[in-house]
């Protein structure tokens, strides 16, 4: 019989709380959920635009590990496991989606992230001078969508760079190599002190 997962206990491991789940432990499962859909969904959204189809895509993701949950393997982190799969989701319903020619509010380049700042950015927007924001506004348009895509991992979501490199199927290195480029335009293009305002607001 699983034992009991108190709502209350944030700080139990990954490896327990899926153990749980996988025994059929409603309380872990809607553990993982409720710890996790906000960060998918703001996720999806710097992938698409089309709200409706994240929030079916997280539905359905959820309900597919649940009734596949025994013969799931073992998951070393929930929520780099949940982010790559809904990003493996959210492109194959999109190209669905596309192949049948329905319209679907898809970015420029497919996967193109959000060229305005979302809430993250919103808190420094209030507290920087509209000259400074300006700034920060046109660096993260210069951004490529994968940089766009690291940064929003990185420093919203908080993914350790093995994680982040399981979600965007790159290696370590690879992984190191593309946030240092990032990092290194963000902080030539607006400045130390800008820079470093926007990595503590994140």
């Amino acid at each position: 019989m699983p034992k009991i997962i108190s709502r209350d206990n944030k700080g139990i491991a990954d490896f327990q709380l899926w153990q749980e789940f996988q025994a059929g432990s409603d309380i872990a499962y809607a553990t993982i959920y409720r710890d996790n859909v906000s960060f998918l969904y703001s996720y999806g959204l710097k992938l698409i635009k089309d709200k409706e189809l994240i929030k079916d895509c997280i539905q359905e993701l959820f309900v597919e590990i649940w009734n596949s949950k025994h013969k799931l393997g073992r998951v070393k982190s929930i929520k780099s496991y949940l982010f790559k799969s809904i990003r493996r989701k959210l492109i194959a319903e999109s190209v669905k989606q596309r192949k049948r020619s329905m319209p679907l509010d898809l970015k420029p380049n497919f996967l193109k992230v959000l060229v305005t700042p979302s809430i993250e950015f919103d808190m420094i927007e209030r507290q920087c001078f509209d000259q400074q924001c300006q700034k920060l506004k046109k660096a993260l348009e210069k951004l490529t969508d994968r940089q766009k895509e690291i940064i929003h991992l990185k420093y919203y979501t908080q993914l350790s760079y093995e994680e982040i490199a399981e979600i965007m199927s790159l290696s370590k290195k690879g992984t190191y190599k593309l946030m240092g480029r990032s990092i290194c335009f963000l902080r030539k293009y607006m400045g130390a002190i800008l820079f470093l305002a926007l990595l503590l607001q994140f």
